[in-house]
């Protein structure tokens, strides 16, 4: 697909997000207020609650609700995880059904109709703690579940150098993925990472970017190979190798970054700058609960997607796994909904007792 085809697909289904009302999710019924939906009681009860509307937590609901089981989504966000926050206009290239790509905000719009259909309960509120015996405390209610689901995923890594925060608010020239394209038109705009979420934004920023440069700790990337070779023969990504970004300066955006190569310190001028190091697990809200983790935070489970804690599932990025891809996502939720219509429902054929390790 030619790079202005690209653009116009990406800004026709921005326009149609804009007019449909997608961008606040204006076209799903959200339970936000008492003169949309009527009053709850102060503890509301559900046979699941699935903290989380990326794909993981998506799936899990809609399969759980088909499986007539009462389900409640939580996500204090926009519905889609990153597809929708992160990256709405990037083209999805392996999701099964699409030889093309899909757009990922395109993807989401699917996911959000099927979430109509299903008769899952979403909640537009922040959770702000998961008791062990399965009470979910939000910024507005107190609600009771047989299950819990956790599907917080991930959230991007931070460098922790100086103006970082500062120039993290919006338009003032840290990102963490080239979210919207307009943004970076015409600039010149530092990459920093060496994996695949680096890799993608040097690419998405080809067509758009007046310069780009790319610094990567290493001498050598931990992305897929075809798509570093991508960046390599476009010869428009200037690669700084076995380099930090250690500062950035600026007075009310960002002006500059000092990187440090090779034991000497050298300024370069931008204008905006993705910061694509990794992701951490987003965990701080189940940390009391002494659910089993790995050394860098992400919940672990067994094969049922359960955790060490009876009650409690955790599906997708949150646990993890060696690869970050939506099919696994999906897969997840296709696992756990299985195992928790067994635990909720207990058919005749359910024998899985809970493991108490894992």
């Amino acid at each position: 697909m030619s790079a202005p085809l690209r653009l116009l697909r990406v800004y026709c289904f921005q326009f149609i997000s804009q007019h449909i009302g997608f961008k606040n999710n204006q076209h799903f019924s959200y339970e936000r207020s008492s003169d949309v939906m009527k009053s709850l009681s102060e503890d509301e009860e559900f046979d699941v609650i699935v903290v989380g509307g990326g794909p993981a937590g998506l799936n899990t609901a809609i399969m759980c609700a088909t499986r007539h089981l009462k389900v409640a989504l939580f996500e204090r966000n926009r519905i889609g995880g990153f597809l929708a926050t992160l990256y709405p206009n990037k083209i999805i290239p392996n999701y099964p059904g699409f030889p093309e790509g899909i757009v990922a905000i395109e993807l989401v719009r699917n996911w959000l109709q099927h979430l109509r259909f299903s008769g899952v309960t979403v909640k537009n509120e922040t959770v702000l703690d998961v008791a062990k015996g399965l009470t979910v405390t939000t910024d507005k209610k107190k609600y009771r579940s047989k299950v819990v689901v956790i599907a917080t995923g991930t959230k991007p890594k931070r460098l922790g150098i100086p103006n970082e925060s500062k120039f993290s608010k919006e338009g003032r020239g840290v990102y963490y993925f080239p979210s919207h394209p307009e943004d970076f038109l015409g600039k010149k705009v530092l990459v920093i990472g060496g994996g695949d979420t680096a890799i993608d934004a040097a690419l998405e920023l080809l067509n758009l970017a007046d310069e780009i440069a790319l610094v990567h700790r290493r001498e050598s990337f931990r992305a897929f190979d075809e798509n570093v070779e991508k960046v390599r023969k476009s010869g428009l990504v200037d690669l700084i190798l076995n380099g930090e970004v250690v500062a950035i300066k600026g007075r009310n955006r960002v002006e500059k970054v000092v990187i440090k190569q090779k034991g000497k310190k050298l300024e370069k001028r931008v204008e905006a700058i993705i910061i694509a190091i990794g992701l951490v697990p987003n965990n701080e809200v189940f940390k009391h609960l002494g659910l089993r983790t790995d050394e860098r935070g992400f919940i672990m489970t067994d094969r049922a997607q359960r955790t060490i804690i009876e009650g409690i599932f955790a599906v997708g990025d949150i646990t993890y796994v060696g690869l970050r891809l939506i099919t696994v996502a999906a897969a997840h939720g296709a696992i756990a909904s299985h195992h928790i219509y067994s635990y909720v429902k207990k058919p005749y054929w359910a024998r899985e007792a809970w493991l108490n390790e894992i």
